[in-house]
């Protein structure tokens, strides 16, 4: 079985300037992805709008970060306050996008696509053929379609 991307693609909604975070992380709920494309005003996918981007530079100071392992379950005063997180979701997301977004065509076979994702350090890669933006692949998607092969 040769797994091209045509059958992986999942369309989502893009972002552009002054798209919020609020409307960007709702796409990515509903689509269940961890990422959608940021466009440019002439349509043209310029960069990627990633949910873990915006929650660590929003949401988790780097000192928690490094010394994660040293937190204990019980930092209930450590919470995000619902006030940060209605000023996090009103921001737009033109400070977050992360450049050069990893981008395939269609026909892109499957270790293509695994490949791309490694070379980019990222778990998606929009797929577009001639300049239209048709969706994303998620390596959970490749993983399904990997486990559709049948056992011998």
């Amino acid at each position: 079985m040769v797994v091209k991307s045509r059958g992986l693609i999942h369309p989502t909604g893009v972002a552009h300037a002054g798209t919020t975070v609020r409307e960007a992380f709702a796409e990515c709920v509903s689509r269940r992805v961890l990422g959608i494309p940021f466009l440019d005003n002439e349509d043209e996918i310029i960069g990627r709008v990633s949910v873990r981007h915006i929650l660590k530079a929003t949401c988790i100071p780097d000192h928690m970060v490094h010394g994660a392992h040293l937190l204990g379950n019980l930092i209930e005063g450590l919470r995000i306050p619902d006030e940060m997180i209605r000023t996090i979701f009103a921001m737009p997301v033109d400070e977050f996008v992360i450049p050069a977004p990893a981008i395939i065509d269609s026909g892109a076979p499957l270790v293509k696509i695994l490949a791309i994702m490694e070379q980019k350090n990222t778990p998606y890669v929009f797929v577009v053929d001639d300049g239209t933006y048709r969706g994303i692949i998620t390596r959970m998607f490749c993983v399904e379609a990997m486990l559709k092969v049948p056992d011998v």
